[in-house]
Parts: structure tokens; C-alpha cells; sequence
């Protein structure tokens, strides 16, 4: 607790909290403090948006201990997105809830807002945002444990596209392989009777996976301004709220070894920290940066099923497992396509690759299931193995990894160029070209502090005279300088010069503020946007890498009039001074001028206290 009082005495010191030399989780306790603030930022570590892009989701970490807890909270991302675009038109509009009014512009040296003679307003930059009131989009929220590091949504079964193979953990061998077909083209979930998701937030104050229910959105979702968490169900958060509004132990896992679901009655290792679940939606994995281990847990869901998630099995703790290097930070799902293993018997289990900010490698795990091989209980448990490691080879050093991504997009965009079947293509050949696309290598981007670079590698390889596919191998082979403090990379789209979405990686970097982006297909830094201090997490507007892959144009948004596309913006968390700015990723002729800058300031920025 001691260096946590001296981080008060000088924010000098939180960098170094955030990589986890902070003070051990067991000194957390809940104790009888005062309620944190339910409808503002307080050093946000996680964002999500609804997969309607009517609700974003925040997870804030209490991290200096001023408050009893953390917050899961929910607001209204539609009307925040209806008056980022008029902030961009007029920052003085009267309609906007401006936090002051008495310098509208809130520009470096208090240039005109408008240039005389010049069409549009001028460039947007941080301070060129003036900071609006969050409590106006506010619509519910939940106490949590203190120092949340992630925050994860469940994806729906509607969100596949084509033929999916899930491996059956109740199967003894791959012939009992389930397969289902998802089609884009499917009717959306009408209004009123959406399904639910759930939210995972790892939580170091008391190592566990807090989780809530929420009701899934749509396109067809239309809240309206009064809308409020008892008028639109996608607004309202669940996880047994008491009258303080604290979650229950229900719904925060790994803890107790006698919990439901807990059937090796294990408990979570501390300081939990990155998370993914896994392509079929059943698996959530966690990782901890001060030890050996990453943990598995179930969530209950599943991605061939659409049953309500209020009716399916809680999630659970499932399986620890033990040397993994130390330090484990960043965790990505290995993408797997169907198409690449046409003739055998089905898909590999499925694998993950995890990081480490003390090892210059990164770690293959795999998930399996107690039952194959027709041994173990009657009740199959899932459970994890490392199966090797990859040297980072490409600079030097090498060490301190921290976010990782891995992009699916050129399988896809070559899948989507082989003709159907027809008059001089058969069914043979199709086959022939899809495995041929499928089995071309993933991209594999990485965020390293140490030299701070944005590390680059493919996945998945064909070897060999007789062209064995190995679909989990990484090489990593490029290495391209950044600023100080990587900590996160994404895969998100801009809205280019014709309209249509096209891949970006997103790196931040906390240390230097900044966010640098990349372009995979051009191989390029495209840009660098400088943002508040401390950036942590972000989010953007929905999205689905089958439409950046083929380049498709980005509709418009009829809910709003058809003047706002429906994927524009992305959304980034400022840790250090607990608010959220917007980002303009639309590249299109109607706002040049702020394509690639922040263009809504979320919440009054605050300095941390003590500072």
C-alpha cells in the first residue's frame, strides 16, 4: 500500500504501477469508503461498444484506492455520436452539454474557430475539443473491485459469416465435430427481442472475472435521448446489483473453489490482466503478469447457439496452467479457417498466442478437453497446455511484449476473389483454391517496449516439400520503431477516400501519448495522433473483418437520418486523466479536415489526485 500512497505524492510513479510493480493486490480491501462516482470516468481501463452501436461500454479501474470500488457503466453511444458530428460542425452549438462556455474554442493560443474566408472549421485537436458533460449520455452502472485491467463482450452467433466448425469438447474424437451454418443475409434479432451477451472485466483487487449480462442491440435498434436503463434494456447492466449498486459473488468468478461450474475447485492466481475468448465463444482466457500462469475459464456461451445467455450455464473457472514465461500480458486467439482443413477430419484445438514483458518470446497454448482419448470424467473439463514458444528474433532485445492482434483479412479477401461454381470451375477446383486462400498466412501484429517497437510476423505457414500446414506457427519478421510506452495494438478500419472500409492497425502508446497507425497492405505508418495522457484502451464503432477485407462501402446509419455512416468513429480511454476522447476515422470528402484527430472531448479531463 505504501508505493500506492507515493504514487498520490507524485504520478511520476504510475507507469510503473501499470506494468505491475504496484503494490500487491492482496493489500486491496473494499472496506468502508465512500461509493465511487457511478455516473463519471475514473481511470477507464476498458472500453466496448454493443454490437447495434447503440451502447458503449466502460470498465474504470478506482486505481489510487479513492473509492470503495470500480465501475462497469453504460452509455448512450448513439447520442454521443449524434453530437460528436455536431461538435465538428460547431463546437458552440447550444444543443451540445458543454462542461464551460466561456472559451467555446478551447484552442492553443484561441485561434478562430472558423477562418474568414475558408469553408469548414478549423482542424480539430484535443484542446480543440471542448469537453462535454458524460453524465448527459449516462444510463446505468455497477460496483466492481478496484484495479480492473480489461474489458471483453461476448460475440453473437449472428456475426458469423459462412460455413463454421466448432470443436465439440464432448466429443472423444474429431468426427463428432458439430458444424452449423451462420448467414449474413440471416433477418437481424427484432427490437424488444434481443438475446443477451456478457461483459468479462479481470479485476486484480480481489483476482477475479467480474461479469454482467446485457441485452444485445441492433441496427434496428433505436433508442431515443430519454431513454434510460428501464426504457431500453440494451442500456441496462446485470450482475446482481444490491442496493449500492455492488455486483454479487454470483457473478465475480475464480475466487471461491466451491462456486457453480467450479468442478476442479481451483481459484484464480493474482494479478490478472489481458484477456481474449476464444473463436467459439465458449473459452475466456487470463493472464497474469507477475507469474507462470494463465487461467481458463468457461463462459457459458457458445457461438453455434443463439439460446438467451440468461438461460445457458453460468461462467465458470475451468483449469490453471503452470509454466508459461513470467510476466504474461497480451493473449490472442489463433484464427483457424475451416477452408484450410477441407478433407481431414476437422479443426485443430483451439490455440492462443500470449506475450510476456519479461521474455523476448511468445508462448503457444491450446485448449483441450479431459475426455479425449475416451478417458477422464463423465462431466468433460476443457484445460490448457503450452506446446512451445517462438523467439522475437526481429530487434534487438526483444523483451517487454505487450498487446498482441492477429488479422484474418488477406484469407478472407482472396477467399472472396475464388469464382463459384460453374461453366469452367468445378467443385474440385473451388475446393483446390479456397484451402489454397484459407491457408495463407495470418498477420500478426505486436506492441514491444523493449526497444518500443510494433512488431510484425505471420501465422500459419505450409512447409516442406510436401507442403505440411502448420496453421499455429509465428515467425516474426519485421520491426518498426515507435515512441515510448507501447501497450496495446487493434485492428479497426478507416472509412477511406471512396467510402469503403480498409484495415488499420492501431498501436498506443501510453508513455508518449500518442497513437500510430499503420497500414498492413500498404506497409506503412500512415499516421500519429496525439491524444491525452496516459491512452489505455479503445473501441470502435461495429464492424466485421469480412466487409474490411472485400473493401465494401460503409453504409449509412438510416436510425440517424442517413447522414452518419454507420462505423465512423473510434473511442479511446484516457487513464490518467479518467475521461474519453473520439476519433474521426471517415476519410471521405465530407470531413477532410478531421479525419485522423480527435474530434469530442467525453468527460471533464481530470489530473490525478495528489499530482
Amino acid at each position: 500500500m505504501g508505493l500506492l500512497r507515493g504514487w498520490q505524492r507524485s504520478v511520476a510513479v504510475l507507469p510503473l504501477l501499470l506494468i505491475g510493480l504496484a503494490a500487491d493486490s492482496g493489500c486491496y480491501d473494499t472496506g468502508d469508503g465512500s461509493a465511487p462516482p457511478l455516473e463519471s470516468f475514473y481511470f477507464p481501463v476498458g472500453l466496448r461498444v454493443s454490437h447495434g452501436g447503440t451502447v458503449l461500454y466502460a470498465v474504470n479501474s478506482n486505481f489510487d484506492l479513492q473509492y470503495n470500488g470500480g465501475t462497469l457503466q453504460s452509455y448512450d453511444l448513439r447520442l454521443i455520436r449524434q453530437h460528436a458530428v455536431l461538435a465538428i460542425a460547431d463546437p458552440t452549438n447550444p444543443n451540445l452539454p458543454l462542461l464551460r462556455r466561456d472559451s467555446p474554442a478551447g484552442c492553443p493560443d484561441d485561434p478562430p474557430i472558423f477562418r474568414e474566408g475558408e469553408p469548414g472549421r478549423q482542424p480539430l485537436g484535443e484542446t480543440c475539443a471542448p469537453p462535454v458533460d458524460s453524465k448527459a449520455y449516462f444510463r446505468d452502472s455497477a460496483v466492481i473491485g478496484a484495479f480492473a485491467t480489461d474489458l471483453l463482450l461476448s460475440q453473437p452467433p449472428s456475426a458469423l459469416q459462412g460455413d463454421f466448425i466448432v470443436p465439440d469438447d464432448r466429443c472423444a474424437s474429431p468426427p463428432c465435430r458439430q458444424s452449423t451454418k451462420v448467414h449474413a443475409d440471416d433477418p437481424p434479432v427484432p427490437p424488444g427481442n434481443s438475446r443477451h451477451d456478457r461483459l468479462f472485466a479481470p479485476v486484480r483487487g480481489n483476482a477475479t472475472v467480474t461479469w454482467a449480462s446485457v441485452e444485445r442491440d441492433s441496427f434496428e435498434s433505436t433508442p431515443t435521448a430519454a431513454d434510460t436503463r428501464d426504457t431500453y434494456a440494451p442500456f441496462r447492466i446485470d450482475c446482481g446489483q444490491d442496493a449500492s449498486r455492488r455486483c454479487d459473488a454470483v457473478h465475480q468468478i475464480g475466487e471461491d473453489p466451491n462456486e457453480e461450474g467450479n468442478t476442479r475447485h481451483i481459484t484464480m492466481p493474482g494479478e490478472p490482466f489481458g484477456a481474449t475468448i476464444s473463436d467459439d465463444g465458449t473459452s475466456l482466457l487470463i493472464t497474469h503478469q507477475n507469474d507462470t500462469k494463465t487461467t481458463l475459464f468457461s463462459t457459458g456461451l457458445s457461438r453455434t447457439r443463439d439460446d438467451d445467455a440468461r438461460d445457458r450455464p453460468l461462467p465458470a473457472i475451468q483449469f490453471v496452467v503452470d509454466n508459461v514465461p513470467v510476466g504474461g500480458v497480451g493473449i490472442a486467439g489463433v484464427p483457424h479457417d475451416p477452408d484450410a482443413f477441407l478433407g481431414a477430419l476437422g479443426l485443430p484445438r483451439p490455440a492462443f498466442l500470449q506475450t510476456s514483458r519479461a521474455v523476448p518470446e511468445v508462448s503457444l497454448l491450446r485448449r483441450y478437453s479431459d475426455e479425449e482419448g475416451g478417458v477422464g470424467p463423465s462431466v468433460p473439463r476443457p484445460f490448457l497446455d503450452v506446446e512451445t514458444a517462438f523467439p522475437i528474433t526481429a530487434s534487438a532485445g526483444g523483451a517487454d511484449s505487450r498487446g498482441i492482434a492477429i488479422d484474418p483479412t488477406p484469407r478472407l479477401a482472396c477467399k472472396a476473389r475464388v469464382a463459384p461454381v460453374g461453366p469452367g470451375q468445378t467443385a474440385e477446383d473451388r475446393d483446390r483454391q479456397m484451402q489454397a486462400c484459407a491457408r495463407k498466412p495470418a498477420r500478426a501484429f505486436i506492441a514491444n517496449r523493449s526497444p518500443a517497437a510494433l512488431l510484425i510476423g505471420d501465422v500459419g505457414v505450409s512447409e516442406g516439400i510436401d507442403g505440411t500446414y502448420d496453421p499455429d506457427r509465428l515467425t516474426i519478421h519485421t520491426s518498426i520503431p515507435l515512441t515510448a510506452g507501447p501497450s496495446k495494438v487493434y485492428l479497426a478500419p478507416i472509412v477511406d477516400t471512396d467510402g469503403a472500409y480498409a484495415l488499420r492497425v492501431f498501436i498506443v502508446c501510453f508513455d508518449s501519448a500518442t497513437i500510430f497507425v499503420y497500414d498492413p497492405d500498404v506497409g506503412d505508418m500512415e499516421s500519429v495522433i496525439r491524444v491525452a495522457p496516459g491512452p489505455f484502451a479503445m473501441a470502435f464503432d461495429p464492424f466485421s473483418f469480412e466487409d474490411v477485407a472485400t473493401h465494401v462501402e460503409v453504409p449509412f446509419d438510416q436510425r440517424d437520418g442517413g447522414g452518419l455512416r454507420r462505423y465512423r468513429f473510434a473511442y479511446l480511454a484516457s487513464f490518467t486523466q479518467s475521461f474519453v476522447q473520439l476519433v474521426d476515422l471517415d476519410k471521405t470528402v465530407r470531413s477532410p479536415a478531421t479525419f485522423s484527430r480527435v474530434v469530442f472531448t467525453l468527460g471533464r479531463p481530470t489530473n490525478p489526485k495528489g499530482s
